[in-house]
């Protein structure tokens, strides 16, 4: 082993392999240096890997490389962790920022694969990934895409199992609770019983699968889910909305992330109880704020929806003179409804900023705060975020680095995002045109961004799926924050709030 490994690391002539032949050459450097624990060599390979010319590869190929360039970073972030053994998981990690980008990148390289295992494979380590970092609700949607393509993987049926169990420990809502961790069970104790699951997994699987048979009535465990009839509207139009947030995981309520049943119809999810001093805060701002954030989320939501789905010419639009330029742009509507859905969106993000500026005291100015500036202080991560431990707080940290790229590393954890933010700047200030049969693009002149219809659309619907995330992200770092004061109940008043009747939203 130590000898094929010392003779791949000194190939001088590498790119004048075939790909399939680099990409053997690369996945056997890193699993062997993994195997021997030689972190230097593993760091050789990661620098031979960034100078293949990746030309005369396929997308297939690509994935593949990719694939093992994720997997090798992962290698590295693991040999460095037994090294150090920190007291505290860390919220910033190089390795980690390219295990993702590079899972992500093969994950791109994917869509018309044949390789379906591979794809799995993917698909399951960028769900642990994302678990890991606090991206919970998205890390589900990324494992049951898995189990879409092939229902018996075992690692993404296992970690699906694992993560809903973590999940479940911040929720506030003790019957929500109660069915992540049946979904958990019930995906556990699957795992279990398939044969490729590694003897490590399946012990911490068992274990788990005890912890909640001692602690969730039995007979709850092993019955189907039967809810109550639950009215999705009297009009056919309110029923296929409702019906669309359902089957799309869009309603603001984490049950929707596991059920797809009527009874998650609702935007249920709101600030968990908050102990607050009278002296430092009115005690409904944080709520309000909530409010607004949600109000706007949901609006936005429909909007998206009926510009996608109502195709009828307005009349809002009769007598206004466009110009036909032959350039197959459009111009609507319907298409305005879409470009305010991004805008409002995209600004929900330097909302969330706002909330957690205020409810953690970070001291900046209000005129300071946006998504990008509160996680460092002078360029240092900033301690008050990083101390916390907050798992979902984690999550919106890293959720902050899939829109916005760190000087020294010149690039986005989301290959995508730089075009999401691009998008927002000429749809806010710019010229931007949406086209019908048209690539994306820029002119060199950089006076128009053009885009195709259906790839706005796209990239609208994937940018809504990534902010509602981000609320449930923000509501829970809330609750998992509450959870660690310290207070003589003898002492509290409390104040018992309502929602507001539908009646009264006019």
């Amino acid at each position: 082993m130590k000898n094929m490994l010392k003779t791949f690391l000194e190939l001088d002539n590498i790119n004048e392999k075939t790909p399939n032949e680099i990409n053997l050459i690369l996945g056997t450097i890193y699993e062997y240096s993994r195997e021997l624990n030689a972190i230097k060599d593993l760091e050789r390979g990661i620098e031979i890997s960034s100078t293949i010319i990746l030309d005369n590869f396929t997308d297939d190929d690509k994935m593949t490389f990719y694939y093992n360039l994720s997997n090798a970073w992962s290698y590295k972030k693991m040999m460095i962790q037994n090294l150090n053994s920190p007291e505290f998981w860390e919220f910033e990690n190089e390795e980690l920022i390219q295990e993702i980008l590079n899972c992500r990148k093969a994950l791109l390289y994917s869509i018309d694969t044949e390789n379906i295992y591979r794809k799995c494979e993917i698909l399951t380590n960028l769900g642990n990934d994302l678990s890991h970092l606090g991206r919970f609700s998205e890390a589900i949607d990324s494992w049951q895409r898995a189990l879409d393509i092939k229902e018996d993987f075992s690692m993404a049926t296992g970690n699906l199992g694992f993560g809903l169990f973590h999940y479940a420990q911040v929720l506030y809502d003790d019957s929500h609770k109660a069915y992540f961790l049946k979904e958990s069970y019930n995906y556990l104790k699957k795992a279990i019983m398939l044969n490729d699951i590694y003897p490590e997994a399946k012990m911490s699987f068992s274990q788990i699968v005890s912890w909640i048979e001692e602690k969730v009535d039995n007979t709850f465990l092993n019955s189907e889910n039967i809810f109550d009839n639950y009215s999705l509207g009297e009009s056919l139009e309110e029923k296929n909305y409702r019906k669309w947030c359902i089957n799309n995981s869009l309603f603001l309520n984490p049950l929707n992330d596991i059920i797809n049943d009527d009874i998650v119809a609702q935007d249920i999810l709101c600030l968990p109880t908050i102990i607050v001093k009278k002296a430092d805060l009115e005690i409904y701002n944080y709520h309000s704020f909530f409010n607004q954030i949600k109000q706007e989320f949901c609006s936005a939501r429909y909007l998206f929806y009926d510009s996608i789905t109502n195709q009828e010419p307005h009349f809002s639009d009769r007598e206004n003179a466009i110009i036909d330029i032959l350039d197959y742009s459009t111009y609507s509507y319907n298409l305005e409804k879409s470009k305010i859905a991004f805008r409002t969106f995209y600004s929900i993000l330097d909302k969330i900023a706002y909330l957690i500026n205020t409810y953690l005291k970070l001291g900046f100015e209000s005129r300071e705060v946006n998504y990008r500036k509160i996680w460092y202080v002078k360029g240092k991560p900033n301690p008050i975020i990083m101390e916390s431990q907050n798992w979902a707080l984690r999550g919106l940290f890293w959720l902050y680095k899939d829109f916005f790229e760190k000087e020294d590393l010149h690039s986005f954890l989301e290959p995508e995002a730089k075009e999401l933010s691009t998008i927002r700047n000429f749809i806010e200030h710019k010229s931007f045109k949406i086209v019908e049969f048209e690539n994306s693009r820029t002119p060199k002149d950089n006076f128009t961004y053009v885009i195709d219809r259906n790839d706005f659309i796209d990239k609208t619907f994937k940018l809504m799926k990534t902010i509602r995330a981000a609320i449930i992200y923000t509501s829970l770092f809330i609750n998992i924050e509450e959870g660690k004061k310290e207070y003589n109940s003898n002492e509290l008043g409390s104040m018992q709030l309502f929602t507001l009747d539908d009646q009264f939203k006019k």
